[in-house]
């Protein structure tokens, strides 16, 4: 008897409120709706798409993104193993650098996308955790073409923030570890994998990385 009143202590602990999962997730997608609608609104201005406006292009892009992105949480993640061996100022350091690295590649990656419009898609499922949810955007562009964005949403402090992406199946967080990780073996210390991630990520392609995932991270 004991046993079985364990057993259902422990299934309650477990069980999700369905409305309060619903409403999460509402909150989650709310953030990432505001965030997309602003990105098209900013693409459709054509002289921020060339290439020599990169730089301006990025300004706008950090105005909209930077209170949705936990750019310190996903540069940590970065480092992987290697941010325990970094010191606090290597850590704010590398945090400053994949910002800009992020934005560079972001502002790059749009201006050769003519995207028109977008949809949320509904959950298959509940989150097993409530302050974490997944959001899943169709986004299509001009020529029929649908790419499929999946945010990875943490709530932190009553506050939902940005802290992973995948893009057509290509894990954000992944594809940078890798480079660090590279980057680190070629350098063999901290200091100087930072510096030659500022010079070589400045042109990253994002590339499938095989099977290993760390969506679940959160």
């Amino acid at each position: 008897m004991k046993q079985w009143m364990t057993a259902l202590l422990l299934a309650a602990t477990m069980w999700v409120n369905p409305a309060v999962a619903e409403a999460n997730w509402q909150e989650a997608s709310e953030v990432v709706d505001a965030a997309t609608r602003d990105m098209l609104a900013l693409m459709g201005r054509e002289e921020l798409t060339q290439e020599e406006n990169t730089e301006l292009l990025m300004q706008e892009i950090e105005t909209i993104i930077s209170p949705v992105v936990d750019f310190p949480y996903i540069a940590k993640h970065v480092m992987g193993k290697y941010y325990r061996r970094a010191s606090d100022a290597e850590r704010e350091r590398f945090a400053d650098v994949f910002k800009t690295t992020l934005l560079r590649t972001y502002a790059k990656s749009i201006a050769g996308f003519d995207l028109k419009e977008y949809s949320i898609q509904s959950p298959t499922a509940e989150s097993p955790e409530p302050e974490k949810q997944v959001i899943s955007v169709d986004v299509s562009s001009g020529n029929g073409e649908i790419y499929t964005l999946v945010y990875y949403m943490l709530k932190q402090e009553q506050r939902w923030t940005l802290v992973n992406v995948m893009v057509d199946g290509i894990n954000l967080r992944i594809t940078f570890r890798n480079q660090f990780a590279d980057l680190y073996q070629q350098n063999r210390t901290i200091a100087a994998t930072i510096d030659a991630w500022a010079i070589k990520m400045q042109d990253v392609k994002l590339e499938k990385t095989g099977s290993e995932d760390d969506s679940s991270e959160g």
